[in-house]
């Protein structure tokens, strides 16, 4: 494809560029919404992430029996103490679960949140670099159409 330049006048342009311009455009929109959701199932996760860690370190701080108010499935809790803090129960991944003390639990959710940073950040960038282009696009088939 055609990199477009400033300078370009819409006379530059046969229809057949134009087309795949469009078409190019369509599929941008596709990829950028492909990004969007990407970032939105990450930013979830990235969110479940901080409050599994923030109660984790809350359970490490406190002293004694922890009362902490149980999700039980369809937004209903019961109330629960938790006697025991030494073991925690984290996932490996693809349904694999691991024992692990509380603070190489919190650990590892540092780990996981600054891996998710990581791919958010790649993601944005790509996002980014597909709106600019569909910017691009845009100014040119204005001047065009």
């Amino acid at each position: 494809m055609k990199k477009l330049s400033e300078s370009e006048t819409p006379q530059k342009f046969s229809k057949e560029e134009i087309n795949n311009l469009l078409l190019a455009a369509q599929q941008l929109e596709q990829q950028a919404s492909r990004y969007s959701q990407q970032m939105e199932i990450l930013n979830s996760y990235y969110n479940e992430i901080q409050s599994s860690e923030q109660t984790l370190i809350e359970i490490n701080e406190s002293k004694g029996n922890h009362k902490i108010l149980m999700p039980i499935g369809a937004g209903n809790f019961i109330y629960a103490t938790i006697e025991d803090t030494e073991k925690i129960i984290v996932t490996i991944g693809a349904g694999v679960h691991s024992e692990k003390s509380l603070s190489n639990a919190i650990e590892g959710l540092k780990k996981k949140k600054e891996e998710v940073e990581n791919q958010l950040t790649q993601i944005k960038s790509s996002y980014n670099e597909v709106l600019e282009r569909l910017r691009e696009i845009d100014r040119v088939v204005k001047t065009v159409m």
